[in-house]
């Protein structure tokens, strides 16, 4: 995925990172042994299909041309890491124990340090889930829970690139959600990025996006 954006000359590179490979064993049955009993999570076949090693990889990309503007960022590392660390300070307050709760049980994937917007995609410490839940958190909205798992979130961001917004096709995004948030320019990028990306990008199939896309218009 980082290849196929720094090797992309219509995508300006604003910040590449990549801190090389973990320490951990190669063998992910043993690390994920160390999780269980951590965590209490005997983690699906397919976390051990999805071992990401490395300790960073990061990437910020942007688009500028006079029919398509578009950034993109990810960052993300090895699970274990992630589980590993605080949960991250929300930057919004909650007046509701369940939210705090759910607040203190999630651990960040994904985020976005150059964009500065504070969107963090996580996952959940959940003892006895052999596929923990996923939630994003956004400024405007708050934590919403996302319909895929952890695997499919790594599949969804190597066909995104980390596209702004582009976890939104994988939200529980209700009617009241859209009544109190201004989707529009989330709708954009991804109707931009769903115009390009096929063409700078012709070894993946974006008909499955179009499809969630559309569905949420």
């Amino acid at each position: 995925m980082q290849e196929e954006i720094v090797g992309n000359e219509r995508l300006s590179v604003l910040e590449e990172a990549n801190e090389g490979i973990a320490g951990f064993d190669e063998d992910a049955g043993s690390t994920f042994r160390s999780t269980a009993e951590k965590y209490g999570m005997e983690l699906a076949p397919y976390f051990h299909r999805s071992y990401v090693r490395f300790n960073c990889l990061w990437t910020c990309w942007c688009i500028e041309e006079d029919d398509a503007e578009l950034v993109g960022e990810f960052r993300i590392a090895n699970l274990p890491d992630a589980l590993a660390t605080t949960p991250p300070p929300f930057s919004v307050s909650s007046d509701s124990p369940a939210e705090r709760k759910l607040h203190s049980e999630l651990r960040v994937i994904d985020d976005r340090p150059e964009s500065g917007t504070g969107h963090q995609a996580t996952i959940r410490i959940q003892p006895g889930a052999s596929d923990p839940e996923l939630w994003y958190f956004h400024l405007g909205l708050g934590t919403i829970r996302m319909d895929i798992n952890y695997q499919e979130y790594l599949d969804a961001l190597i066909l995104t690139k980390g596209t702004s917004g582009w976890q939104f096709l994988f939200c529980d995004i209700t009617e009241k959600t859209k009544k109190t948030y201004d989707f529009e320019m989330a709708s954009r990028h991804m109707r931009t990025m769903l115009d390009v990306f096929p063409e700078l990008f012709p070894g993946h199939d974006y008909a499955p996006l179009q499809a969630r896309l559309e569905a949420r218009l």
